[in-house]
């Protein structure tokens, strides 16, 4: 039980850290070569991104939550 509580509150804190990381540092999104003309890549990109981090979160939190 202690064991999945800790895996939970990393996953956690791993999703919130890396995405206030990208927040304060949105450069890290655009690939070199495409500042100009990269709008709907970059929107997409960051769209998964986001997705992403919701799922692991939200699989930290069920963990938290599981009971037995």
């Amino acid at each position: 039980m202690e064991n999945r509580s800790v895996v939970a509150y990393i996953l956690i804190f791993l999703s919130l850290a890396l995405s206030i990381y990208l927040f304060v540092n949105p450069n890290l999104l655009v690939p070199k070569g495409y500042e100009l003309a990269i709008d709907g890549y970059l929107i997409s990109r960051t769209l998964v991104m986001i997705f992403a981090l919701y799922l692991v979160s939200k699989l930290g939190y069920a963990l938290l939550n599981k009971k037995g």
